[in-house]
């Protein structure tokens, strides 16, 4: 998971959008992306498709080392 986290941060800062603007459009409270970036939790599948679709990526992508 230390490395989902990363990327998600990483991937979000390259797209210019805050974490609001993320949990906004997956409509998952800022607090629960939070936890992802910080690595405290792991989206379920179907927040995890709408993660990488926002940030113009997949899964795969995301959860690879």
């Amino acid at each position: 998971m230390v490395i989902l986290n990363k990327k998600l941060k990483a991937k979000r800062e390259l797209s210019n959008l805050t974490q609001e603007d993320i949990s906004n459009k997956a409509a998952i409270s800022t607090r629960t992306y939070q936890n992802y970036e910080l690595g405290l939790r792991s989206p379920k599948v179907e927040i995890a498709i709408k993660i990488a679709e926002i940030l113009d990526s997949t899964v795969e992508e995301l959860f690879q080392s």
